[in-house]
């Protein structure tokens, strides 16, 4: 399942975003990806995106609920 994730510095420091998301159907179906956003700088807008889960979880949720499992800003201190 393709994901694509964006995060909006709100610091007045450049930022790294630590994002631990998750995947699942709610009967069993559940994936998960940790996304690091790198000195994203203040008023800007970092964004990543990947592929998450594999074939050999069978198929994709039609309905996938979606969840920030994490949310780690880490603001420059210089």
């Amino acid at each position: 399942m393709r994901t694509e994730i964006a995060v909006v510095n709100t610091n007045e420091r450049k930022t790294t975003y630590s994002v631990q998301i998750s995947i699942a159907d709610g009967a069993g179906w559940t994936a998960y990806d940790r996304f690091w956003l790198q000195d994203v700088p203040p008023g800007k807008t970092g964004r990543d995106e990947a592929v998450i889960g594999s074939a050999d979880m069978g198929p994709a949720p039609r309905t996938p609920k979606i969840y920030v499992d994490e949310f780690t800003p880490l603001v420059d201190r210089s």
